[in-house]
């Protein structure tokens, strides 16, 4: 049985609706190529810095072939940002997902990791918030908030481990994967609440199932 129980989701989802982060473009769009251009822009940078320049991104580039098409205007406008570097491995990618995928990007984990530059962080991103399909989100964010909720502990090393992907199950249930809801609520949960440091679990809506917050001085 999961540890966060339906009285807890919905709890969480009461809390997203209210303070989520709506307003970040690429979750007004969500398909699966906007999401995908997202995803590979924020790797290892903020949101807000990837949000000043993505609604003329998308907008100038709607699909993999208008990338390739224009590949020094990409790189002037993710350049500005410091993005620039992305395109060695973005470019391939769009080659990939012309050459093999007819400029569509693919449903299924298999394809996508196989895409150059894709872990298996955006290829969950793209089945979860792309085609709305269950997917397990698995970051530091979202097994820091496992982990405090579980009260078992994990190394940055074992991130990338089935390790990782139990302790979600066994926190969130849902043995096909989280909802796109769920894993936006759990990515919001963390940036705003279940900080690395000084949680405010006072204000958290896990707070009643959470091992962390239930201990001695949290």
């Amino acid at each position: 049985m999961a540890i966060v129980g339906k009285p807890e989701k919905k709890r969480l989802f009461s809390w997203y609706q209210e303070n989520g982060r709506h307003e970040l473009p690429w979750r007004k769009l969500q398909t699966p190529w906007a999401i995908f251009v997202a995803e590979s822009l924020l790797r290892r940078t903020k949101a807000s810095t990837v949000a000043d320049i993505y609604p003329s991104l998308i907008e100038e580039f709607p699909s993999p072939e208008d990338v390739i098409a224009k590949k020094i205007r990409w790189q002037q406008k993710t350049g500005a940002l410091g993005l620039a570097s992305r395109a060695y491995q973005f470019f391939p990618a769009c080659d990939q997902l012309i050459q093999q995928h007819q400029g569509k990007v693919p449903d299924n984990y298999k394809d996508l990791i196989a895409l150059p530059g894709v872990g298996h962080y955006i290829a969950n991103a793209v089945i979860s918030f792309g085609y709305h399909l269950p997917a397990y989100i698995i970051d530091t964010n979202t097994i820091r908030i496992a982990s405090r909720v579980s009260g078992e502990k994990i190394t940055q090393a074992e991130h990338r481990s089935k390790k990782a992907r139990r302790l979600l199950v066994h926190c969130f249930g849902d043995e096909d994967g989280l909802s796109p809801e769920l894993n936006y609520a759990l990515l919001d949960l963390a940036f705003s609440i279940c900080k690395p440091s000084k949680p405010d679990c006072n204000a958290c809506p896990l707070s009643n199932c959470c091992q962390y917050s239930a201990a001695p001085g949290s």
